[in-house]
């Protein structure tokens, strides 16, 4: 009532009609506010059900219409935390991977590695004379020059003449050698020479440097059948390179012009001269002999 009464006074002074409605309206909601919560407390249940069930429903509908928004947003939510959780997931698998390609890498190269040095080890005992390995730590890049410089030198009984080896057959022969390191000479060099022998008919040569990793087979008369495939190895007639190590095959085979009296032969080296990592170094006595075309 005295709520009423306040209400009532602010109506009469209120002279704005917009203000004076607004006020009724608020007066109209707060007066079915008081009967309806009068009417729940003290009625007749006959009169308190429908005005139960009207606010039952309205509350049901608020509700309902409530609820839905809300189990969106719980979705919604849940879903970020979802991915955000994946996208963590997803981070760790990756570096797991990485980790795992680098581990990956490190043993096959290890099992690579593994595998030159027991070619290596093969040759030292094929070749049945003192050796040494060494690893390649320098490589000329001249396009004139082909040489590699290794990790033995005068200390290891390294010297100059010496004939150099890797897993497949001949790399060359040590030019210079200082305490610790040495040059090496390799067959595709200008200034690379060795005496050679085709293996299959015997045809004597010289195999010399021609660059680009390639050699040629020099002084192989026009009559000599050579053929592509042909295995060139060492003759052992210049006193360096024993004889029967391997060189390369031929690879190309012209007869030149008519006014030449040898074949221009192509061998392709058995050692990839461009790759080598390992070398073995065999130990011996012989002194340097300079190559000369």
């Amino acid at each position: 009532l005295y709520l009423f009464g306040c209400i009532s006074i602010v109506l009469f002074r209120t002279a704005n009609s917009k203000k004076r409605l607004t006020a009724y309206l608020v007066l109209a909601v707060v007066i079915l506010l008081i009967f309806v919560v009068v009417g729940l407390r003290f009625g007749s249940p006959a009169v308190v059900s429908p005005i139960k069930y009207f606010f039952v429903d309205l509350t049901g509908y608020l509700q309902k219409g409530l609820s839905r928004p809300m189990r969106w947003g719980g979705k919604l939510w849940r879903s970020y935390i979802a991915l955000q959780d994946v996208e963590s997931e997803n981070k760790a698998l990756r570096q797991e991977v990485v980790r795992l390609q680098k581990e990956i890498g490190r043993y096959r190269e290890a099992f690579i590695a593994n595998a030159r040095l027991k070619r290596l080890l093969g040759m030292k005992e094929e070749v049945g004379a003192p050796a040494v390995t060494a690893n390649v730590v320098g490589v000329d890049i001249a396009p004139w020059s082909a040489m590699i410089t290794v990790d033995r030198g005068r200390k290891d009984g390294i010297k100059p003449g010496m004939v150099v080896l890797s897993g497949a057959g001949v790399a060359g022969q040590v030019m210079e050698s200082s305490l610790h390191f040495s040059k090496v000479l390799l067959l595709s060099d200008y200034n690379s020479a060795v005496a050679a022998f085709i293996q299959r008919n015997r045809a004597r040569g010289i195999v010399k440097g021609a660059g680009e990793g390639q050699c040629r087979l020099a002084y192989v008369e026009k009559a000599v059948d050579v053929e592509i495939g042909d295995r060139v190895i060492t003759s052992g007639t210049d006193r360096i390179f024993p004889k029967g190590l391997l060189i390369g095959k031929v690879s190309s085979v012209a007869e030149g012009s008519i006014s030449d009296l040898f074949q221009v032969i192509t061998v392709t080296p058995a050692v990839d001269l461009k790759k080598i990592e390992e070398v073995v170094i065999i130990v011996t006595n012989q002194p340097f002999v300079e190559s000369r075309h």
